[in-house]
């Protein structure tokens, strides 16, 4: 596992860099020039850029004739599809970290602290979870050709997924709230969100692995 999550980074570690940097460029600028209102697209976008790299890898590893040859290997295909969604994983965790600590360098540069930031990354968070949840099981169907649709059908997908579970969310802090539980009234929203987001990817992980273990290259 360790060597493939290593050929997926050594694939995409300048793109990702690159995509990166880019992140945090784009949230400056729109820090400069934005509101308040923006905070959660500021989010979503530091994520997403980093991320998009990672979803390249099956289009890289297709170019490369990898794909096939990696199945020569002494390796199952369950062990390809994990490598990929665990590398995929990381490097969402990775761009949630990186938004964190651009709102907080924000926060400290502008002297204007900005109010539940946990809640503002946790939503983007989702959207870019479930957008690779989506966008895996369509790659190994449809093939690298489609990826560059795909990847963008998956982050619009995961952004509507996100603003219609906005309503079972609220519904659910209500009942949080009431119960004897002693969770921070702050936390529901983004443990919710990190809850449906994580159920939302291992669903998409056995099905990506029952497509894949069928596939014929």
């Amino acid at each position: 596992m360790r060597g493939l999550l290593l050929t997926n980074y050594y694939l995409i570690h300048r793109s990702f860099l690159t995509y990166t940097a880019l992140a945090i460029v784009i949230s400056a600028v729109i820090f400069y020039f934005a509101d308040p209102s923006f905070y959660r697209i500021i989010a979503m976008l530091i994520i997403l850029l980093m991320a998009m790299p990672a979803l390249e890898v099956i289009k890289l590893e297709s170019k490369t004739g990898y794909d096939k040859y990696v199945l020569t290997l002494p390796i199952s295909r369950k062990n390809v599809v994990q490598s990929h969604y665990v590398f995929y994983f990381l490097i969402v965790v990775s761009g949630t970290i990186l938004s964190y600590g651009v709102f907080s360098m924000y926060s400290l540069i502008s002297k204007s602290a900005v109010e539940d930031i946990v809640n503002i990354v946790s939503f983007g968070t989702f959207i870019v979870l479930f957008a690779g949840a989506l966008a895996y099981p369509l790659l190994y169907v449809f093939g690298a050709e489609k990826s560059d649709g795909i990847v963008l059908g998956g982050g619009m997908g995961g952004l509507f997924v996100a603003i219609a579970l906005q309503g079972a969310v609220g519904y659910l802090v209500e009942i949080l709230a009431a119960s004897s539980l002693q969770i921070a009234s702050s936390l529901h929203v983004p443990i919710l969100y990190t809850l449906f987001g994580m159920v939302m990817y291992i669903a998409s992980y056995f099905i990506a692995l029952s497509i894949y273990g069928k596939r014929e290259f």
